[in-house]
This record gives C-alpha cells, sequence and structure tokens, in this order.
C-alpha cells in the first residue's frame, strides 16, 4: 500500500527479469521468484520448497556490530543444509581451476569433501587439499599427511595436491596458501555453533566470506 513499497517491487521485478533474461542467453533455464519474507526465512522456505541443492550469494562483508552478529548472508550459511557459493567480489570472468579444500580431515568432514568433489568434477578444477598447523594445535606432518592422503582415496579419479601450511592461524594460513597457488575458490566447512557462542564467536567460514576477494564455497557437516 506504500508507494516506496509499490517502487522497489517495481525495480526488483526489472532486475529479476533482466538476470533471467542473461541466463537465457548463456542456455540456461531459470525461473525468477520475488518473496515477500525476511529474507532468511524466504530463503529456507524456498530452498525447502523447490529441493534446491546448491545456493549463490553475494555478500559485502560484514563491519562493526553486524560483524559479530553476523550478515545476512553469514545466517544462511551457517544454517542451510545445502552447499552455499559466497560470491563477495564480481569475478570478470567466472573460471574454477584451482580450488583450496580447508579442513581438519577428520571422519566427520568426509561428506563434505565428497560434495567438493563432485562440484570440482563439473567445473574441471584441480583441489588443492589443505591443513594449517596453528601454534596451538600443533600436529606432525607424517600424521597429517595419512589422514589426508586417505581422503583422497575416497574420491578417485580427481585431481588433488596435499598441502599442510604453518601460519598463526587458519585463516591467515588460508588466505596466504590461496594466494599462493592462484586459487580461483576456496572451499570450506561449515560447523554450525548454538546457543551463545553461535551470537559471539564467528566461525572460520564466516571470518573467510567477511574478508576474502576469492569466492568461497561453504557445505555443512553438521546437516
Amino acid at each position: 500500500m506504500y508507494p516506496e513499497t509499490k517502487a522497489k517491487i517495481a525495480q526488483s521485478k526489472i532486475e529479476l527479469r533482466n538476470l533471467r533474461k542473461k541466463a537465457d542467453d548463456r542456455g540456461l533455464t531459470a525461473q525468477e521468484f520475488l518473496v515477500y519474507e525476511l529474507e532468511r526465512e524466504g530463503i529456507y522456505r524456498h530452498t525447502e520448497e523447490n529441493q534446491c541443492d546448491f545456493l549463490v550469494m553475494g555478500s559485502h562483508g560484514a563491519k562493526g556490530l553486524k560483524k559479530i552478529l553476523g550478515s545476512n548472508t553469514q545466517r544462511v550459511v551457517r544454517n542451510s543444509t545445502s552447499p552455499v557459493l559466497v560470491v563477495r567480489d564480481r569475478p570478470q570472468n567466472f573460471e574454477v581451476k584451482n580450488i583450496v579444500f580447508a579442513a581438519n580431515f577428520e571422519e566427520k568432514v568426509l561428506p563434505a569433501f565428497l560434495k567438493v568433489c563432485d562440484f570440482a568434477e563439473i567445473m574441471q578444477a584441480k583441489i588443492h587439499l589443505l591443513y594449517v598447523n596453528v601454534p596451538y594445535n600443533f600436529r606432525e606432518t607424517d600424521k597429517v599427511e595419512k589422514e589426508m592422503n586417505a581422503f583422497t582415496k575416497k574420491c578417485s579419479g580427481e585431481d588433488f595436491s596435499v598441502n599442510i601450511f604453518n601460519a598463526l592461524n587458519e585463516e591467515r594460513g588460508i588466505l596466504k596458501f590461496a594466494k599462493g597457488v592462484g586459487a580461483d575458490m576456496i572451499a570450506v566447512t561449515a560447523q554450525g555453533k548454538k546457543g551463545f557462542m553461535k551470537i559471539m564467536s564467528p566461525s572460520i567460514t564466516e571470518s573467510l566470506i567477511n574478508n576474502s576477494n576469492l569466492p568461497v564455497l561453504s557445505v555443512n557437516t553438521t546437516q
């Protein structure tokens, strides 16, 4: 009933049509939806009703209080049962040939890793397995390599490299390694927190979304 709201709805419809046309021009089948709900609730409902198995979201990064409490994109990453690809800076040519998959390589990470393998196969990309060795949780190289090599055997036919990188913290190590290998994307696992810590302690995944210029693919291990 408000002119400002009607104007925003009209503009949204125009932008959706333009996006669909871009998809059509590239030979893709696209549908457009306009949902009148709070953003993340609308996303959850839409993905469930349409059985979406992959989400793509934009992000401008979070600052100040929003960085502590979490942006809309961060909240979706925490709770989505489907993999979420977050693109902060629009790439000139979205070509993924090198993916850095950073994890602790425990058994519970395996289902998420297999989803990353599926994505890499579609993109014909090489996966760089990365374990970041940090001072407060230092592990010996031979033990970590054994666990990482066991992961590669679960996904035969893929192109992997196994890497251990020493850094002061995980986020710093991931970003420095990704830059060193010329990565096009960072893939990580999201492990949802509960209660107060979920609000006050952003995960490594969410920190990367805030600070990485590369697209970040997040796969939830708790769903």
